[in-house]
């Protein structure tokens, strides 16, 4: 007999899978201000981007600091003094100078709630920062939809790390045939995601890297799509 598994687990990327997002921090223009902003609060000198960029850079592998801890040390390298919650009000203004735009995709919220009204239990799996995603969520007014939010700077990986896949599933109890995981990126999403057996769904969207295709998604992906609309439809068919 064969067992029909409804699927009640819905695992999602964040940027560029439930939230547009453009920033700009590998220009000099940001970079400009915001060594103003540390100069001017912490007494940084002007190394701020090689510094930074050094310590980001000795990082390897699926290894991902804390933005905060890597401020605070590039700071203190271009002589400036800063204390751990002085890291924080910088990380966050990091952010709120490198962002160009940020908003859910239309129909995000939608889905979401359409989601949980039939029963869905939804998680987010990101790379991504705490001291500033968090918040985000909140702006957003999504983050009471999800039952956990892991974060690759909390775990100290990132995607594609097998390590912060097997992270969630074992925290929360997920079971790979009743769960789908919902991405816009192959390598760092959809691989990882089908090595677990987990149903894949595949979002080409407008911050895929270019490598990236529908084709190719819709290859590796048990569901793929360019529409939003459509990523929506497909989800709430899962849970039905």
């Amino acid at each position: 007999m064969n067992i029909i598994f409804s699927m009640r687990n819905f695992v999602f990327d964040l940027y560029g899978t439930l939230v547009d997002i453009s920033t700009d921090e590998y220009s000099q223009k940001f970079w400009q201000r915001f060594t103003s902003y540390t100069a001017r609060n912490f007494g940084a000198g002007e190394d701020l981007e090689r510094e930074y960029n050094a310590l980001l850079g000795a990082y390897g592998g699926y290894a991902e600091p804390d933005i905060c801890a890597v401020l605070k040390l590039a700071i203190e390298r271009c002589g400036g003094s800063i204390t751990a919650q002085g890291s924080r009000q910088a990380a966050v203004m990091f952010r709120t100078l490198s962002t160009r735009r940020i908003n859910l995709y239309r129909g995000a919220k939608e889905l979401l709630e359409t989601l949980l009204r039939h029963g869905a239990h939804l998680f987010i799996l990101s790379n991504a920062q705490a001291v500033f995603t968090l918040p985000e969520l909140e702006k957003l007014d999504i983050l009471q939809y999800f039952r956990g939010v892991e974060l690759s700077s909390q775990f100290g990986q990132k995607k594609p790390s097998p390590a912060f896949f097997k992270h969630i599933i074992s925290k929360y109890s997920l079971n790979a045939e009743q769960t789908v995981y919902v991405g816009n990126d192959i390598a760092a999403d959809i691989i990882p995601a089908n090595a677990l057996k987990l149903k894949t769904a595949y979002y080409y969207s407008d911050i895929s890297p270019q490598t990236d295709s529908l084709a190719a998604g819709a290859a590796l992906a048990g569901f793929a799509t360019d529409s939003f609309g459509e990523l929506g439809k497909y989800l709430i068919g899962e849970v039905l």
